[in-house]
């Protein structure tokens, strides 16, 4: 059994404005680290969460990485709930936590653009600096993809890293290229205790941080 992605063989991406109603941006490099935290806040508090204080050390390392600054990646402020509420679940167990991106691709102005409107996850194996999922959590997460009623594209995956920042490492790096390599798959790495959100792809072998903007229907 395979899962249904859409993407794999796009046919003209529908001509749809980009979401207007736009709560947070965050260009790399430019927006200050700060702003995210209090997005990040704002978020859990409004779930009714308590943040995390203690962090775990890790050995993984960043790879080098660059950052555009054209904004192409939409994200629903639901899911960003959704996946700011399974990291931090996650993380008070000391685990990393994974999932799917669900979506479409849409153009405007001969411009392609991403949008993210929920996501999946199941059973995982997890530790604090490492996740996959279970082999049993697959007929389940194809269960959640057959429920969605539009013809969705996995626009790609997120993950956490409980306390030690927003980065790709090499072996995130590897993940991203062997699984979502098309040009439109991104990586969302969150770090509910520093209260991070960081979105990647990989670009001619290269990582890429990427700007991303949040936005209510």
């Amino acid at each position: 059994m395979t899962i249904r992605i859409t993407g794999e063989k796009i046919k003209n991406p529908e001509e749809k404005h980009p979401p207007e109603n736009i709560v947070f941006r965050y260009i790399p490099e430019k927006s200050e680290g700060e702003s995210l935290h209090n997005f990040m806040m704002q978020r859990l508090h409004h779930l009714g969460m308590k943040k995390i204080e203690k962090g775990f050390a890790a050995d993984e390392e960043e790879v080098d990485t660059s950052y555009v600054s054209n904004l192409d990646l939409y994200i629903d402020i639901h899911a960003v709930d959704e996946i700011l509420k399974h990291c931090t679940v996650m993380a008070g167990r000391r685990l990393e936590a994974l999932g799917f991106l669900v979506g479409n691709l849409y153009m405007w102005n001969n411009e392609n653009f991403s949008v993210i409107h929920e996501i999946v996850t199941g059973k995982l194996d997890s530790t604090a600096v490492s996740v996959k999922f279970r082999r049993d959590a697959f007929e389940n997460l194809f269960d959640q993809l057959d429920e969605i009623e539009y013809d969705y594209v996995l626009i790609g995956w997120y993950h956490s890293h409980p306390g030690y920042t927003s980065f790709m490492s090499s072996i995130d790096v590897d993940t991203q290229a062997r699984m979502f390599n098309k040009p439109f798959h991104v990586a969302l790495v969150v770090d509910p205790i520093n209260m991070e959100l960081k979105a990647f792809r990989i670009i001619d072998g290269k990582c890429i941080e990427i700007p991303y903007a949040v936005f209510e229907r």
